[in-house]
């Protein structure tokens, strides 16, 4: 014991949890928290049937801004130009079987203001991820594979999100 009644392990360690947190503090560290939108609606036009316009609508929606049905009412408007999702065989074994899988996630987007000028040019997103499979399948795990298509989707909406919001709107 010292003086203080603490055992000396216990004074020792206080500095250096203190110098810890100095250091965490001051290097910029900061948990990804929600996205700061430079508008508060948004019309998101993309295919009925795609998924990853519904995956964008909910995502503006979860990052405080709300999303239209009307384009009229929205102060921006996010075009998915294009969602495809592309597969290809990208090695073979020696046995001359599929072993390696290639999946591609393209998304095809810009934004535009009530105006209809361009505050984010055409720009394209290319997600990809490598699928290995057994020499003895030869094919792709079903369930891997749309594992993947959603990582995927979810990243380029990530992608997007962090876009919009470094975009500063026009004076």
């Amino acid at each position: 014991m010292t003086l203080t009644g603490l055992p000396r392990r216990r004074l020792l360690a206080l500095p250096v949890g203190i110098g810890l947190l100095a250091v965490q503090a001051g290097c910029g560290f900061a948990l990804r928290g929600a996205a700061d939108l430079p508008y508060k609606v948004y019309f998101v036009s993309a295919a009925p049937s795609s998924v990853l316009g519904g995956d964008l609508r909910r995502s503006i929606r979860a990052n405080g801004a709300t999303t239209t049905e009307l384009r009229k009412d929205a102060q921006a408007r996010l075009d998915v130009l294009a969602d495809l999702t592309e597969s290809e065989i990208s090695a073979f074994s020696t046995s001359g079987r599929p072993r390696e899988y290639l999946l591609r996630l393209r998304v095809r987007w810009r934004l535009r203001d009530e105006a209809e000028r361009d505050l984010i040019p055409e720009s394209e997103l290319v997600m990809r991820r490598t699928v290995t499979v057994l020499d003895t399948q030869g094919i792709v795990n079903a369930g891997q594979e749309v594992l993947l298509n959603r990582d995927m989707r979810n990243d380029a909406v990530q992608q997007i999100l962090r876009r919009l919001s470094t975009m500063k709107p026009p004076a």
